[in-house]
């Protein structure tokens, strides 16, 4: 028997259930930040991969 199993103090519950991770949406300006990173990602990996070739790496 463990000293939590002992305590007799009831767990607070919440009236108003927890969001879930499905249920958050972002804000417009966040999609905005995701769109421009994968763009500069996508653009980087296709100037490292013309660079590649051009030079004969590949």
């Amino acid at each position: 028997m463990s000293i939590f199993m002992l305590s007799d103090t009831p767990a607070a519950v919440s009236a108003e259930p927890a969001q879930t991770a499905a249920e958050i949406k972002p804000a417009m300006s966040e999609w905005g930040e995701m769109a421009l990173t994968v763009m500069f990602t996508l653009a980087a990996v296709l100037f490292v991969s013309f660079l590649a070739v051009v030079t004969g790496l590949v």
